[in-house]
């Protein structure tokens, strides 16, 4: 029978790119990779739930590469910040989990800037030098911020209010292009 791997929790981070209630696609070309559960979960070195959690992912390494990151901005300026990437394959849901234990619905979209901490086994790997991956469990948001999609005005277009009864734009309603 197959080692049950340990669980182990992370202290509360911020929320990145959560793709926990429906997988994320894998880029271009990497297609034999398949679709994937995963969040990041950006933490404050100077915090120190967080010095001790990096500490003991450290000793559990065995000074295997280690799966966190520096953060960047935009414009590809560090923060200051270090974040770590949680994954599992399409066939692990992850679980997603409020504060108070009850489960968040697939309606709810997890947005940047949540306060989250995730439940994950280690894995150690061999391949490209060894390191170690962190498999996602579950998730639990502790202060959600909903995603929601960025309006026109958000990406810094001008708008104009629309005259009463007019329909919504459309490709349809557009003349024939000569291409």
């Amino acid at each position: 029978m197959a080692e049950k791997k340990q669980r182990f929790t992370t202290p509360i981070g911020e929320a990145k790119w959560a793709h926990v209630h429906k997988p994320k696609a894998p880029f271009a070309g990497a297609e034999d990779k398949g679709m994937k559960y995963m969040i990041d979960i950006v933490f404050d070195p100077k915090d120190p739930a967080w010095a001790k959690w990096g500490a003991d992912l450290r000793a559990m390494s065995q000074g295997l590469k280690l799966p966190i990151k520096k953060e960047v901005d935009e414009n590809d300026v560090p923060t200051g910040r270090l974040f770590v990437t949680f994954k599992t394959g399409e066939k692990y849901p992850p679980g997603v989990f409020d504060k108070y234990g009850k489960t968040i619905p697939d309606s709810v979209m997890i947005g940047n800037g949540s306060k989250a901490r995730v439940a994950y086994t280690v894995n150690a790997y061999d391949g490209f030098g060894g390191g170690i991956n962190l498999y996602l469990s579950a998730v639990q948001i502790v202060e959600l911020v909903e995603y929601k999609g960025r309006t026109a005005d958000a990406y810094g277009f001008e708008v104009e209010p629309a005259p009463a009864g007019a329909p919504p734009s459309s490709a349809a309603s557009e003349p024939d292009l000569p291409f």
